[in-house]
């Protein structure tokens, strides 16, 4: 898939970038012109992907009408929006919110030890990692600008829940505002975050 390989290949070059940075700070003075050169021409290449991508994404009627209901969602712009497109590929193989959180990994999981022994609940981290790495950061800004949000986060915490757990209920709850809006197919409504109960 063509969206996928822009994505991924943004990801590596996103990963390359960050070791010439971290490399920056720890090389002699008579490599560090080098690192800077590369460093300048790796950004020159985000930069080159960038365009063919949006590009791309324009090129083609139903990328672009899913492209732009995501960007509606609070938190998620252009680049996550393509990210969560490329790992996704077609909805038609998710038949629900559930299974599509499941893919990515976003279900919660019971911890448990013998037959009595129960811990935290966590993620079960069993799915597409590049996905829920792609929420991440858009579950934080939703947190940070939607009301709604932080009333779940509110709620969350005193349940009892630790700042992580909640980070993964968000996210949880971002992919299947995901699925709702692409499923849909229209923008995100803040209020259907957290229903009236």
């Amino acid at each position: 898939m063509t969206l996928q390989a822009y994505t991924r290949r943004l990801g590596a070059l996103d990963q390359m970038l960050t070791q010439e940075k971290n490399r920056l700070k720890i090389s002699p003075d008579e490599l560090r012109e080098d690192i800077k050169d590369h460093l300048a021409f790796l950004k020159e290449q985000v930069k080159t992907v960038k365009k063919r991508l949006l590009k791309h994404i324009q090129r083609h009627n139903n990328l672009k009408e899913q492209h732009s209901l995501l960007t509606t969602i609070v938190g998620v712009g252009d680049d996550t929006a393509a990210r969560v497109l490329a790992e996704i590929g077609s909805l038609e193989h998710f038949d629900s919110a559930r299974q599509l959180a499941a893919f990515a990994g976003l279900t919660p999981q019971e911890h448990e030890s013998g037959t009595s022994v129960k811990g935290k609940t966590r993620l079960c981290k069993i799915g597409n990692r590049r996905l829920r790495k792609a929420l991440y950061f858009p579950a934080l800004v939703l947190l940070q600008h939607c009301p709604q949000a932080q009333a779940f986060r509110e709620r969350l915490l005193a349940a009892g829940k630790c700042k992580m757990q909640v980070v993964g209920a968000l996210m949880h709850k971002l992919i299947r505002v995901i699925y709702g809006v692409l499923k849909s197919g229209k923008p995100f409504d803040p209020d259907k975050l957290l229903p009236a109960t």
